[in-house]
């Protein structure tokens, strides 16, 4: 799972590759009885193999580019989603990065935090070519009387960081009704 969220793919091939490389250390262990120190040193050595050969494979990416962008996202997204919906999802993901992302003044490198800049929010009965990116802030409010307006242009937003509710006063009272006339004056003062 922090997999996924780290880099959105290949889970299972992360836990399928992991457990091959454990099996690959058990004959060492059991046979050769070879310090568990000297298997991790072996692991550590060909992960800076494999550093050093991913840098001399790295193509350079111009992320201002949408055909390289959709390209590589698409790439990722692939696995996740099948048919129709794997362009408008990989059109979905570069729109929503590029709204998120924030360049540092100083280095110019684009910080990308999702986590702290964006929200899915799901409302069913809609469908999937429905969705989209917004650049701004959502509310979703239930419509609770039919005049209420769904759309408001420039709206004046005030944010608290304390709930706006009132809470009803509970008060035990009883009431001794004798005629009618008293249900009336009950039913008026309340």
């Amino acid at each position: 799972r922090a997999q996924d969220e780290e880099c959105g793919d290949g889970t299972t091939s992360v836990i399928i590759l992991g457990g091959e490389m454990l099996a690959m250390c058990q004959p060492f262990l059991e046979v050769h009885n070879t310090h568990p120190i000297k298997i991790v040193g072996g692991y550590m050595k060909a992960l800076d193999d494999a550093v050093k050969f991913m840098a001399e494979l790295a193509l350079p990416v111009d992320v201002n580019n949408d055909e390289e962008m959709f390209g590589i996202v698409n790439s990722c997204l692939g696995t996740k989603f099948v048919g129709r919906y794997g362009d408008m999802a990989t059109k979905l993901a570069v729109q929503a990065v590029r709204t998120v992302q924030r360049a540092d003044q100083v280095s110019g490198v684009y910080e990308v935090d999702f986590k702290r800049y964006a929200k899915v929010e799901k409302i069913p009965g809609g469908h999937m070519e429905e969705c989209k990116v917004l650049d701004g802030v959502m509310f979703n409010k239930d419509i609770t009387h039919p005049k209420m307006r769904r759309n408001i242009k420039n709206p004046r937003v005030l944010l608290l960081d304390c709930p706006l509710e009132y809470k009803k006063a509970e008060s035990m009272l009883n009431v001794e009704i004798t005629d009618d006339q008293d249900w009336e004056k009950l039913m008026e003062t309340e």
